[in-house]
């Protein structure tokens, strides 16, 4: 299995608060999740996505900025400068769901370098309007349908894994459907620049 690890408590209550406030004010902002150069695949990938976190985007990149080196030791991962934090919010509604995928994009690919870390803030309303939607860890090598670890989407909390480590967002039943009772998420991607 990749190493993880889950931060609880993340964000102050205020500000946990005024992020959900700041997304439910700009859910017609929203756009259907892509995956890679844009392709739009609701078999494989079915949420809404934005990604400018406005007032918020300091916030993020600061947080994860301020912790990358204990996060990398806790994981023990091999060291190394970060050269871009790229966030985007995510709503899952009834169905939504993303399949077996890994986060891992290089330089070559992408010009912006290599994706090494990611991390998934949750939050959402209480009491809850959703269910499911649990993030699926997996080893290396696994296949749809294989095993793996399931971290719970809790409130105000982080979860943190290498960028290569085989993941799956499982699929939320959302009754009401309504924007607000979403599983929300802020994805984070921590870049290293490209290697010469």
């Amino acid at each position: 299995m990749p190493p993880w690890l889950v931060q609880r408590d993340v964000l102050a209550a205020t500000q946990h608060d005024a992020l959900l406030e700041w997304t439910l004010a700009n859910a017609a902002r929203f756009s259907p999740s892509a995956l890679d150069q844009g392709l739009i695949d609701p078999a494989f990938r079915r949420s809404v996505s934005l990604r400018d976190l406005g007032p918020f985007t300091d916030l993020f990149d600061g947080y994860i900025r301020a912790r990358l080196p204990e996060l990398i030791a806790q994981l023990r991962m091999t060291p190394f400068a970060p050269s871009r934090i790229e966030l985007e919010v995510v709503a899952h509604n009834d169905g939504a769901h993303f399949a077996l995928h890994g986060d891992l994009v290089t330089g070559r690919s992408n010009g912006l370098g290599d994706r090494m870390l990611s991390a998934v803030y949750y939050f959402h309303r209480t009491p809850k309007g959703f269910s499911g939607g649990c993030l699926r860890l997996h080893r290396i090598g696994a296949k749809p349908g294989d095993a793996g670890v399931d971290v719970t989407p809790e409130r105000n909390s982080l979860v943190v894994f290498p960028s290569w480590a085989l993941h799956e967002v499982l699929p939320v039943r959302c009754p009401s459907g309504a924007f607000g009772d979403s599983r929300f998420a802020i994805n984070c991607w921590v870049y290293r620049a490209r290697q010469p």
